[in-house]
């Protein structure tokens, strides 16, 4: 398994993250790699919403499958993987401490290729990489989006 972690200030407040966070809109724009995402149901994340997304994986269309598992309001926002997806093992943790001059944001990122999912052929540690980047360009992108929500990082 493969774990990522990633911690950031972010110069906006812990409502302006939870909103990126949570809202469904956002999910293409934090994570660069993404073509496709729906949430079921429709709406604003809640416990037990799942999540589908289609990206590439080379010249191939992958699915990765997911569920929102835990939300402490402002606080706490937790997805693991669901059955059937290229990721056999899927967990990402974001938690939101308020500090001066924005909020603190701690990722932690773990995941397991799937061989099965792939076959045979495909580089899997390239494929690993791939993910491992995608997870460090969220942070990024969850950093830039919420401080255009909270300009003034209240």
């Amino acid at each position: 398994m493969t774990r990522v972690q990633v911690s950031l200030l972010v110069e906006a407040g812990p409502e302006a993250v939870w909103d990126v966070l949570t809202d469904p809109n956002y999910i293409p724009k934090l994570y660069p790699d993404l073509l496709n995402a729906s949430v079921d149901p429709p709406g604003r994340a809640a416990v037990g919403q799942n999540r589908k997304f289609e990206a590439r994986a080379g010249k191939r269309l992958i699915e990765i499958k997911t569920r929102v598992s835990e939300m402490v309001p402002l606080k706490k926002f937790a997805v693991t993987g669901r059955r059937g997806s290229a990721l056999d093992t899927f967990l990402e943790t974001v938690e939101l401490e308020k500090v001066k001059g924005g909020t603190l944001v701690r990722i932690l990122f773990e995941f397991k290729v799937s061989e099965a999912y792939f076959g045979p052929g495909f580089d899997l540690f390239a494929l690993n990489q791939a993910a491992k980047l995608n997870e460090e360009l969220f942070a990024k992108n969850l950093k830039e989006l919420s401080e255009l929500q909270d300009p003034k990082g209240r």
